[in-house]
């Protein structure tokens, strides 16, 4: 009975003891890590919307003051050149011509009868008869008239020129995209009545973040397709990138010239411009994946059998929060983004955590 209690005992003892060295020897689970797939900047930022708008646009005012009597056009009708846009009163023009003309003639007839009276005066000056104070009033009076005429031709060359202005025709084909005065309306010269968008050409105008700019190249390329459905898409080409950013969205406007036609793509249309991906890919990564290694800059890719490498690489100019790779990773790596500084070479990692 003793013998068989003593070997019970043992058993149990043998047990307990095998228990904690069985779960030493079990690997811990790896911990989950936050991780990114490396991918190309031209994918990431590739598509922005934008509006069709005319390469010149021509804001049209009257070269002289009036009250539009006229105006035929509205917004969005297709002019001809030379169509008439809009007219000033033309009966209170040719009013001011008429009276410039008869201002004219008085003058005339005025500076006349002062050289006719300075001939005289000047005759009897030579006889004695005239004093010297008498032919100095007639020459002046002969001056004053004749600078009376003058003024008189100008204001009649100023009157007929408003006459021949009063009437504000397109300058070329085109189509009214804004109007800003109407029938009635008193305007002063210069006083803008009309924007044209002419036929001379068309482009997309689309707003992109300021950080963009560092991946575009100055003859970037463009897919511009239409928003409405089955739309065709129109190759294009970076014109413009204008300098200022706008305060409020920090963001910089473009402009892309259309290098072919459809008719979907009239102006105001709204469109999507694509960015076409460079033949070589150019790719970021996040600034929380890197650290300083013994090579210089590096990050943590997951590789074969989710372990941890040591990766340098070389970078590039930096586009808002990430920065572009130009050596030692390829689209798809996996990398980490965060922990960076508790992985050690080698180590296994966990499933993937997405930022």
């Amino acid at each position: 009975m003793t013998r068989r209690l003593l070997a019970s005992t043992a058993l149990v003892l043998a047990l307990a003891m095998a228990l904690p060295a069985h779960a030493e020897t079990e690997a811990p689970t790896p911990r989950p890590v936050v991780t990114e797939i490396v991918t190309s900047e031209a994918t990431r930022l590739r598509s922005f919307p934008g509006v069709i708008k005319a390469t010149v646009e021509t804001t049209l005012a009257f070269q002289t003051s009036g009250r539009i009597a006229t105006r035929p056009t509205e917004l969005g009708d297709t002019v001809k050149t030379a169509e008439v846009l809009a007219t000033l009163d033309q009966i209170t023009l040719a009013e001011d011509v008429t009276t410039a003309r008869a201002a004219l003639k008085a003058a005339q007839a005025e500076a006349e009868l002062a050289a006719q009276s300075l001939t005289r005066v000047e005759e009897l000056n030579r006889r004695g008869v005239a004093s010297a104070a008498q032919l100095e009033a007639a020459t002046a009076q002969h001056q004053a008239t004749t600078a009376s005429v003058r003024a008189a031709e100008a204001d009649l060359t100023s009157a007929e020129d408003a006459e021949r202005y009063g009437t504000l025709r397109a300058p070329a084909d085109g189509v009214v995209i804004k109007v800003e005065a109407d029938p009635g309306t008193t305007v002063s010269q210069g006083t803008p009545v009309l924007t044209l968008a002419t036929e001379a050409g068309r482009e997309a105008v689309i707003d992109v973040p300021t950080e963009v700019l560092a991946i575009l190249q100055p003859d970037a390329r463009f897919s511009i397709r239409p928003r409405s459905p089955n739309g065709p898409a129109v190759p294009g080409k970076l014109r413009l990138i204008e300098p200022v950013a706008d305060s409020s969205t920090r963001s910089h406007r473009l402009r892309i010239t259309l290098e072919g036609n459809a008719p979907s793509l009239r102006l105001g249309s709204l469109v999507t411009a694509a960015l076409d991906v460079p033949a070589t890919p150019l790719l970021t990564v996040s600034k929380s994946a890197l650290f300083t290694g013994p090579s210089g800059p590096t990050v943590w890719r997951v590789g074969a059998h989710r372990t941890a490498e040591m990766v340098p690489v070389t970078l590039g100019a930096e586009i808002g929060e990430r920065v572009v790779v130009t050596a030692g990773l390829t689209a798809g790596d996996e990398i980490l983004v965060r922990g960076i500084h508790s992985v050690q070479a080698g180590q296994t990692l966990g499933k993937r955590i997405e930022e």
